[in-house]
């Protein structure tokens, strides 16, 4: 009986071990004074994109600090590439767009190109230099070193509302009539439009499906391969530089595989459970091997995440 209880007691202590492992843990990084709209890899950090509170940074070590502000002017879109770093900023007092481009050792900026009112995105940057913009009808490849638009590629139908870059493809998401273009921007040249019923405001596409959000119907899954479109019970959707979906809900997050089926989940612990419950804007910043970051109105989490392969077979339907 003893030897009994005490096998018990090491797999006890074993199971033990192997659940705090695979626990997730939660901490709260910062706080800004201002909606936090996205972020992008800068050293071992991040530049965050941080509304009226300007540009901010997270650094290897988790501290949050702010880089610059504009007086009257939000960065709404943050890129990286290399070692310059190019903010999106908007005035709201004359409607205009900005393109920055931020020395954030410096706490200065380098260089300002005026955009216009009509510019809605910064989607990246190339391999060469250019940054791509979204702007009403059409994308804009920019020369940044001398303020001169290189090409144009229109899309005709309605108003652009957002752009996600993946290698040489740009998915540009499109309101009022709807649908999601495909651009080459090696041509550049726009390669079709996939025609949806709903306005979409934001997109990411992972694997062979694109993560959308629609004005009307909410967020979506879209197949790019034979276009049909399913509406999710989902808050936010990201996906990472090596082409892996993520989904945020309620209570988890979901890995996702290439057809949109989650593979991996972990659960929301703590103060960003409680967060991801309470604030108006929520959505997932950043993806690594180590970490999430979680953008809860001004608040910036960090989740180390405790992955799990007991995931459901798939996303929440929406109603």
């Amino acid at each position: 009986m003893k030897k009994l209880l005490i096998a018990f007691g090491i797999m006890a202590a074993i199971g033990g071990g192997l659940l705090a492992f695979t626990m997730p843990s939660a901490s709260l990084l910062g706080e800004v004074p201002g909606r936090v709209h996205s972020a992008a890899p800068y050293g071992n950090g991040y530049i965050l994109a941080a509304g009226e509170a300007g540009l901010y940074q997270v650094d290897v070590r988790g501290i949050v600090s702010p880089v610059y502000k504009i007086t009257g002017q939000n960065v709404i879109d943050v890129a990286v590439s290399g070692d310059a770093v190019y903010a999106l900023a908007f005035s709201p007092a004359n409607r205009r767009n900005d393109l920055q481009v931020v020395d954030p050792e410096a706490g200065a900026i380098v260089r300002s190109i005026a955009l216009g009112g009509s510019v809605v995105d910064l989607a990246g940057v190339l391999a060469d230099g250019q940054v791509v913009i979204v702007e009403g009808g059409q994308v804009r490849f920019i020369e940044p070193e001398t303020d001169h638009t290189l090409s144009r590629v229109l899309v005709t139908g309605g108003m652009l509302t957002g752009a996600h870059l993946v290698g040489d493809r740009l998915y540009a998401s499109r309101g009022y009539a709807g649908g999601l273009a495909m651009i080459d921007t090696n041509k550049p040249a726009l390669l079709d439009i996939i025609e949806t019923t709903d306005w979409l405001t934001s997109a990411v596409v992972a694997g062979r499906r694109a993560y959308v959000t629609g004005s009307l119907e909410g967020p979506g899954v879209l197949d790019l391969d034979t276009h049909d479109y399913t509406r999710v019970n989902v808050i936010d959707f990201f996906a990472d530089s090596a082409g892996t979906g993520y989904a945020l809900l309620k209570k988890a997050i979901y890995k996702l595989d290439e057809h949109g089926k989650p593979v991996r989940r972990t659960g929301l612990t703590g103060a960003i459970k409680r967060a991801v419950k309470n604030a108006g804007h929520k959505t997932i910043l950043a993806v690594n091997d180590q970490e999430i970051l979680i953008g809860c109105d001004g608040q910036i989490f960090k989740l180390v995440p405790g992955w799990s392969p007991l995931a459901p077979g798939k996303l929440p339907v929406g109603e």
